[in-house]
């Protein structure tokens, strides 16, 4: 099977992202297969700004400490195949206001 996805070098500043540690899962994908078999451009690997998924090994790999909670790979998947639920209150992306 051909390898799909982009690699971006684009990615949104990470360093600039304040997060408190999460230690539980919040994103994941319902069924693998369908991103293996049905989905063909991995939308998922361009569509995150900040590239949470990224498809190796003919699967798509998540690194949810990317996650800047913006809502749009959930938005950009064709198959709704993505499970993504707010971090638990507490963690995840700190908005400081000045």
């Amino acid at each position: 099977m051909e390898e799909f996805g982009v690699t971006r070098t684009d990615m949104a500043p990470m360093d600039q992202v304040q997060r408190i540690p999460v230690t539980e899962v919040f994103i994941d994908i319902y069924d693998p297969t369908i991103c293996l078999n049905r989905c063909v451009n991995k939308p998922c690997t361009y569509f995150c700004p900040t590239q949470v998924y990224q498809w190796q090994d003919n699967q798509v790999v998540i690194n949810q400490d990317r996650c800047v909670e913006c809502g749009a790979s959930v938005m950009g998947c064709p198959y709704g195949n993505i499970d993504w639920k707010y971090p638990p209150g507490g963690t995840g992306v700190v908005i400081k206001h000045g």
